[in-house]
């Protein structure tokens, strides 16, 4: 039942070009710390749609087919499945934002109330190339084989039981976009869990979230390699609660081939968090041929400090942003972008995914590099600056503010970071201690802080905007409480449990085995209001009594043994 038919105004929300109607049941999820996700959405489509699509070969040969005129040959529009729609804002979205750039767009939810609540928006946004779909995700897309040119999965949870459909629904060459929410699992709480779901174990480290992004890459390629195909990742990132990629699936039984020389076991050192990649394979260029890694990268205990390691993966190890579709999303959010809602922050994390350096998978981080030998932390432009003059690229990550992305190696990082932490008063640790070892040991290199030209970040790009709100997270998943809170009403306060039934009205097991003194009278706390002090006065008294016959009886013993 809808909202008007209940006699309740519905709410409006806007968002982008769209303006949906929300019910105050919240029968429907939405969720507003999503817009940034949906933002992005958008303007990858639509840099997809005319910087990829359109110069597919193989789909403009299909289009020159059908038009004799060479010069006027177009691709038709983007066939996009939005899997899971929920209040269908995103596929209202697609189809008011795009434009001529979306032929059709179907819309598809299992529940009955979301297709409701979806039709109502389409009808109300006036979409006329949207369809609402009422079925299982997994089975849509198992029946409509290679028939998308995007699909779109953006479950509450985890996407692991929708890839390996997603991968074989949409066509070759086209864009699979996947959210995982499930952060947590991703990011190293629950490691049985995350082997179950993404077939990898995650770190628990500083670097935890970009290694959940180069999970959740891995597990999606090794869906699509079981179809014969690769993915080509175009975006990747991690917001708020959440980590969202955009990869191309591309048919090619070559490529699979491949695939082990994209993936990667990580050795992360359990004292000095230094970390040591090791390829599952290596292929050798000019060929089609792929060697097993050779290894381990370490021997059995680190270098820098003398502990063991931890052995996390395999993740995606290769790019996981093409800088090319990069700069078309920022020129497309500079020209026509200005519209969305959260286009500052898009910016700023479209500039730290260019920055960000391509063959450098994972990163340090100061505070921890500083907590590790109890010494101050230094300014990140002055670290930059030593990296860079001891002839190593650095750059940050864009999951974390003071990261050291590097393509140097860990003794070079513990270098610097040993000069600066002895320059700046770090006392000397016991020598068996992982702080006292670092700091004993010799460098490497000459460490050089002079301020150098590229360690410097540009101030006028907002890399890492605050939040906008307090409590920016998550929201509860949709239910029938009125007064959702994601449309901006108090949630209902959860009423109080019922007490539990008073115990007093059953026996005690003593009374159950013929053993209670209290007799008939036994409650199971032996006391009740009315009789309180009644009955304590009888147990009190009836302890006595046990106690002299005990003391008889002892006394009776010691008789009868001196006798």
């Amino acid at each position: 039942m809808t909202a008007s038919a209940q006699g309740e105004e519905p709410v409006k929300i806007n968002e982008g070009k769209a303006e949906i109607l929300f019910s105050t049941q919240n029968e429907v999820f939405y969720n507003k710390v999503q817009e940034l996700n949906r933002d992005f959405t958008v303007t990858a489509l639509t840099c997809f749609a005319k910087h990829v699509h359109a110069k597919d070969p193989k789909l403009l040969k299909q289009a020159r087919k059908h038009n004799d005129n060479d010069n006027n040959t177009k691709v038709p529009g983007l066939k996009v499945l939005e899997a899971l729609g929920a209040t269908g804002l995103r596929s209202v979205r697609f189809s008011k934002e795009l434009g001529s750039l979306a032929s059709t767009i179907t819309c598809n939810d299992v529940s009955p109330e979301a297709v409701i609540a979806m039709k109502r928006n389409f009808a109300h946004n006036d979409c006329h190339n949207v369809v609402a779909s009422t079925a299982d995700a997994c089975v849509l897309m198992c029946t409509r084989k290679n028939d998308f040119d995007v699909v779109d999965l953006d479950p509450y949870g985890t996407p692991a039981m929708f890839l390996d459909t997603a991968v074989q629904a949409v066509r070759s060459g086209g864009l699979l976009c996947v959210t995982a929410t499930d952060l947590g699992v991703l990011a190293g709480n629950h490691i049985q869990a995350c082997y179950g779901k993404y077939g990898g174990v995650p770190l628990k480290r500083v670097y935890c979230h970009e290694f959940a992004l180069r999970l959740l890459l891995s597990c999606v390629d090794t869906h699509a390699n079981r179809h014969g195909r690769y993915i080509k990742p175009l975006f990747s990132y991690k917001a708020d609660f959440y980590v969202r990629v955009f990869v191309q699936v591309i048919q090619s039984q070559s490529e699979v081939q491949k695939t082990t020389s994209r993936r990667s076991y990580v050795y992360d050192c359990v004292g000095c968090h230094s970390f040591h990649l090791q390829k599952l394979g290596t292929h050798i260029p000019g060929t089609q041929k792929v060697l097993p890694g050779r290894g381990p990268p370490v021997g059995r205990s680190c270098e820098e400090c003398g502990k063991d390691f931890y052995i996390g993966g395999p993740i995606w190890s290769d790019p996981i942003h093409d800088t090319h579709f990069l700069s078309k999303m920022k020129e497309h959010l500079s020209e026509e972008g200005k519209y969305l809602g959260t286009v500052k922050r898009m910016e700023g994390m479209l500039t730290l995914a260019e920055e960000e350096l391509v063959g450098a998978p994972l990163f340090y981080e100061l505070s921890m590099l500083s907590k590790t030998i109890h010494s101050t932390c230094p300014p990140l432009t002055t670290f930059r600056s030593a990296i860079l003059n001891a002839g190593y690229q650095v750059s940050l990550s864009h999951v974390c503010t003071k990261s050291i992305k590097t393509n140097a190696p860990g003794s070079v990082v513990w270098d610097v970071m040993r000069h600066w932490a002895l320059n700046n008063g770090a006392k000397l640790r016991e020598p068996d201690t992982v702080a006292g070892i670092l700091l004993r040991k010799q460098s490497s290199i000459e460490v050089d802080f002079t301020l150098h030209p590229l360690a410097a970040l540009d101030k006028n790009v907002h890399r890492f905007p605050p939040n906008p709100e307090p409590n920016w997270g998550p929201k509860a998943r949709a239910g029938k409480r009125k007064g959702s809170p994601e449309v901006g009403g108090k949630a209902k306060k959860t009423p109080k449990k019922e007490p539990l039934q008073d115990l007093k009205q059953f026996s005690c097991k003593r009374f159950e085995m013929n053993q209670c003194e209290l007799g008939e009278s036994c409650r199971y706390s032996h006391c009740t209001k009315e009789n309180n002090n009644s009955e304590n006065s009888n147990i009190e008294a009836k302890l006595d009594n046990s106690m002299v016959s005990s003391e008889n009886s002892a006394e009776s013993a010691m008789s009868d043994t001196a006798t």
